[in-house]
Parts: structure tokens; C-alpha cells; sequence
């Protein structure tokens, strides 16, 4: 990453009237060579006092009020999110501070699929025709038929419906870009509305090449119809996954239903973002709602797989081992279940 250091200016050709600084006793300030600053995620800053009364026995401390935006180690200030953030230092009885606005990394779109067709655009995408429960009990046969999946009116549509095939009670859609479209970092970024309904479990996600977990699994999106008003979202890795119940995982629990309408799902993957490790951001309608981060255990462990190719993955599942856990409402295929993406939309960093 880049980093940026403010260089300490000379205490001679320094001088101040900032209204942050606290003035001592002995008419001399705690004074910093900068009273704010400006940084993209990811980069560094330090700031150093210049000038301090002599106070025995004091030491500065640093703080910071959002360290969700910025953080602080002996005045390096490291930009960890977006944001408005200030840094305080206090030595003795005074204390003075640093504005920080820190704003977003900068993308260029390099990919998407709008399905502004009349067909799935079978250069970016594959069905998974089969009925084998997904790895998780799921229910459902996905097939490529058109009552399951079709592009209309600028939209994928997933229907799922309540019909004997093939052995099983239930029909949906799966569909992969595996070997047709891979990432690798950068931003994706879909517009969607999820289906109502208890049973009902659509997602959006990433797999890597490779056997699972140990290829790794990125869930950008995941909502379980018996749990309404929430959105999830996860990570599954060789020794961190949900067959043993430690994956990473977040999440959010809002006050509406969240099948009401359309929702901005976001996925940010950052190399190298911080002192060296990757971070992998997930925003709803342009809010954080968690930040994967690498460490040195992660990596060493083999539980950081995600600086390899991954691909996508829209499905709509009925019941299985998270979404079936609270059984199936029939009545809701009285109406039509539909999972709706508006576009998928792949970015990096200019």
C-alpha cells in the first residue's frame, strides 16, 4: 500500500492559532504539526507535537474517537475506514487534536451484467443442473428451465416453486461463473430484492478453485426467510467453516423486512490494505456491516485463501440446514418466491 508521511516541519518556521491548542500555566502549548488531515483507507500518517511545557514525569497519549475510521500508535495514524475521525493527544492537563477525514478507495468498473438481455448471457454465467442438496439438505432441484430462471424487464429472476421433480418437492436455479468470469480483489457490487417467506434461503457468494473449505468461500450475502429483518454475511476456510461452526461470520438486524425492497449488496477485497494483510469490507446500501481482516495467524494457519481467483455464485434455496431450520411455509408458493437481481457489477482499484 501506499504510504503517506507528513514530514515534521521546523519548530522555528512553525507557528499556530489553532483553537485546539490548550494553553499551560507557563504560556507554552501543546502544539502538533497538523490540526487535521486528509487520507484514503488503507494509508498512514504521522503526526508529532512540536512543541510541550515541560511537565515531570508526563507522557503523551494518543487517542482516537471512531477507531473505525482511524486508529492511533504513538501519533501513526493508521485509516481503517471512511469516515470522520479525531485523534487527540494528552500530555499532562492539556490535551489537543487532530481532524481526520478519511475517504474511500477509488474503483473503475472493469465488468458487469446488467441482464438487460432476454436470455442468461451464457459467456459470464453456467447453470448447476442437479439435485443434490447443495452441502446443506437443501431441498430443491436447480434446473435451467425458464419457470426457474429468466431475464426479463432488465432482471435475473430465480423462481422457485412447489412442484414434484426429479424426486424432490421443490425447484429452483443455481448459476456459477466458474471458469468464464473470475476475481480477484477489487469490488463487487449487486442490486437485489430477496423473496419472502419462511424456508426460503438466497444468497450471493464466492468460491475459489479448489476443494472445500480450504479454497475458501466468500459469503457476500445470505438471508434466511425466517429471519426476516436480517442480512448475513461469511467466511469459510480450511479450518474455520461451517461445518465446524467457526467461520467468520457478521451480520445485521434492521427494522423492516428486507424482502420489501431492493437492497445495494457490496463486497470490498483489499490487498494488502493494512501494515501488509488483506481486509475483505461488507457494505448494505452503502453501510459497513463487517470487515474480514487477515492476520499472521490466519496465514500461517492456512486460513487466508483469498488471494487466489474466486468466482460467483446467485442461487435460491428451499429449506436445508440454515434456511429449512424453522421448516417450510407452503403458503408462500401461493404467490410467486423470486429472488431479483437488478446487476452484478465487478470493480478495481484505479
Amino acid at each position: 500500500m501506499k504510504y503517506l508521511i507528513l514530514t515534521l516541519l521546523s519548530l522555528f518556521s512553525l507557528t499556530s492559532c489553532d483553537n485546539n491548542d490548550v494553553t499551560n500555566d507557563d504560556g507554552i502549548n501543546l502544539e502538533l504539526d497538523h490540526s487535521s488531515l486528509e487520507v484514503k483507507v488503507g494509508q498512514t500518517a504521522t503526526v508529532k507535537v512540536v512543541q510541550a511545557p515541560t511537565i515531570s514525569g508526563a507522557t503523551v497519549v494518543w487517542a482516537s474517537n471512531n477507531e473505525d475510521v482511524a486508529t492511533v500508535f504513538h501519533g501513526v495514524i493508521t485509516a481503517v475506514g471512511s469516515g470522520d475521525a479525531i485523534i487527540s493527544a494528552t500530555y499532562g492537563d492539556q490535551r489537543t487534536t487532530v481532524n481526520v477525514k478519511v475517504t474511500p478507495l477509488e474503483y473503475e468498473l472493469v465488468w458487469a451484467d446488467e441482464f438487460d438481455g432476454i436470455a442468461l448471457n451464457e459467456d459470464n454465467w453456467s447453470y448447476e443442473v442437479n439435485g443434490s442438496g447443495g452441502g446443506n439438505n437443501e431441498l430443491q432441484y436447480y434446473t435451467d428451465r425458464e419457470e426457474n430462471l429468466r431475464v426479463q424487464n432488465g432482471k435475473l429472476i430465480i423462481e422457485a416453486r412447489k412442484e414434484s421433480y426429479l424426486g424432490k418437492e421443490y425447484t429452483s436455479a443455481r448459476i456459477v461463473s466458474k471458469n468464464k468470469k473470475d476475481f480477484r480483489y477489487g469490488k463487487i457490487e449487486a442490486r437485489l430484492k430477496v423473496p419472502d417467506g419462511r424456508g426460503t434461503w438466497p444468497a450471493l457468494w464466492m468460491l475459489g478453485y479448489g476443494a472445500w473449505p480450504h479454497a475458501g468461500e466468500i459469503d457476500i450475502m445470505e438471508y434466511v426467510g425466517y429471519d426476516p429483518n436480517s442480512f448475513h454475511c461469511a467466511l469459510h476456510t480450511k479450518n474455520k467453516n461451517g461445518m465446524n461452526g467457526q467461520n467468520q461470520k457478521g451480520g445485521k438486524t434492521y427494522d423492516t423486512n428486507m424482502s420489501d425492497d431492493y437492497h445495494i449488496v457490496t463486497m470490498e477485497w483489499v490487498e494488502d490494505e493494512i501494515n501488509g494483510f488483506d481486509r475483505i469490507h461488507v457494505s448494505i446500501d452503502g453501510e459497513l456491516i463487517k470487515t474480514f481482516a487477515e492476520t499472521a495467524q490466519l496465514r500461517d494457519s492456512g486460513d487466508w485463501p483469498f488471494n487466489e481467483p474466486f468466482f460467483l455464485i446467485i442461487n435460491l434455496a428451499i429449506g436445508g440446514s440454515w434456511g429449512g431450520v424453522k421448516g417450510i411455509d407452503n403458503t408462500i408458493f401461493n404467490d410467486q418466491v423470486l429472488f431479483e437481481i437488478d446487476y452484478v457489477r465487478a470493480y478495481q482499484l484505479k
